[in-house]
């Protein structure tokens, strides 16, 4: 049976305490670290392109809000770790305008090791391909302000970006992995925790939106005029509407009034030749897809997914010091004792290893499998 659920993450504005961020930064570091090392950086990667994993992460290490600031502390605080130029990956990017320090924070990364220049180019494309998509394919109201590459010197990396709604003053959270091997704009995402909205929301980024998106195309490279004049001039209060399954009168649209013509005759006298081409056009914005989404349904009669794709994710975590306040001394004999694993202290390996052994048949046992 499909599990579903949903995810609540509120924005929450500040930063944590010094003395948690400071253990956070040492403790996430270890256990990444230690994951590395007994798995290899690909398990890593894997497992920080996974939603539910990643936030386990984030609780473990003490930050136990369940909040927006569970993505931001933990991917800042692994940064900071990893900055030092410990262990086998890199962390690039940030919150607001660190966003903006991709491409030069990857050429620090080429040169110690993590990547060469052919690969640059390609993660700087991949960054900005998927930073898109989730910003403008997929209109779910949220607005992308935080953005973080991690990588390997193996050509292997995971993306994970953040959007809010400053409405409803919520957060998503969207993960993307190399190893989907999903073409980007069909379902290509590896993960997406948040609250599933009830109301109908385009998703040009699904797999049932292909067909819509092929449409696209041929109305981009189309001369506006052969449509512009044929469109009822009927007016309508909002594209909106549109989407909603009503008769099929209320379902026509008025898209002089909504529609850039310019950036329409722009498009066709440039011509794409993909859909790629056609997203990565200057100016072709949030907007401009919409409207050329509708007008794909109007005059092919293909329509795009207004499914959320949030399905299912986690339910866990409260306010600070819920469910209990940090315990400095028990975090600190943590990181002692993963420092000393890490180290290679044999009996602490052999220690980790039977309470991993032990919890694997709890686990087991609990789902009935055992």
């Amino acid at each position: 049976m499909e599990k579903r659920g949903i995810a609540i993450l509120p924005l929450h504005y500040g930063h944590p305490p010094e003395y948690l961020y400071r253990r956070m930064v040492k403790l996430g570091g270890i256990i990444c670290d230690l994951i590395s090392e007994k798995f290899g950086t690909e398990t890593l990667l894997e497992k920080m392109s996974d939603p539910f994993w990643f936030h386990s992460l984030s609780l473990a290490i003490g930050f136990d809000w369940n909040s927006s600031g569970t993505t931001t502390a933990t991917l800042s605080a692994l940064k900071e770790y990893y900055s030092s130029g410990k262990g086998e990956i890199s962390i690039i990017g940030g919150k607001g305008k660190k966003m903006g320090n991709v491409r030069e924070e990857l050429k620090s990364a080429e040169l110690n090791g993590f990547t060469d220049d052919s690969h640059l180019s390609h993660i700087y494309r991949t960054s900005k391909k998927v930073a898109r998509i989730d910003q403008n394919l997929l209109q779910d109201s949220y607005d992308l302000y935080l953005h973080f590459i991690i990588l390997d010197g193996k050509n292997r990396w995971s993306i994970i970006q953040q959007g809010l709604n400053s409405e409803s003053r919520l957060a998503r959270r969207y993960h993307w992995s190399w190893a989907t091997k999903k073409d980007f704009l069909n379902d290509g995402r590896s993960g997406l925790s948040g609250f599933q909205q009830n109301k109908s929301i385009l998703d040009l980024s699904a797999s049932l939106s292909e067909e819509n998106r092929n449409g696209m195309l041929e109305v981009a490279r189309e001369n506006p005029q052969k449509y512009y004049y044929n469109l009822t001039r009927e007016r309508q209060r909002t594209l909106d509407s549109f989407g909603e399954k009503n008769n099929e009168k209320q379902r026509i649209l008025n898209m002089d009034y909504r529609i850039d013509w310019n950036r329409m005759r722009e498009l066709y006298e440039y011509q794409p030749s993909d859909f790629q081409t056609l997203m990565d056009f200057k100016g072709v914005g949030k907007s401009t897809l919409r409207a050329l989404s509708y007008l794909a349904e109007i005059i092919y009669g293909e329509s795009p997914s207004y499914e959320d794709p949030v399905k299912y994710s986690f339910a866990l975590g409260g306010k600070d010091g819920v469910p209990k306040p940090v315990n400095t001394h028990d975090y600190d004999i943590a990181i002692e004792f993963y420092n000393e694993v890490l180290s290679g202290t044999p009996e602490k390996k052999v220690v980790l290893e039977r309470l991993s052994r032990s919890l694997a048949r709890d686990s087991a046992f609990k789902s009935g499998s055992a």
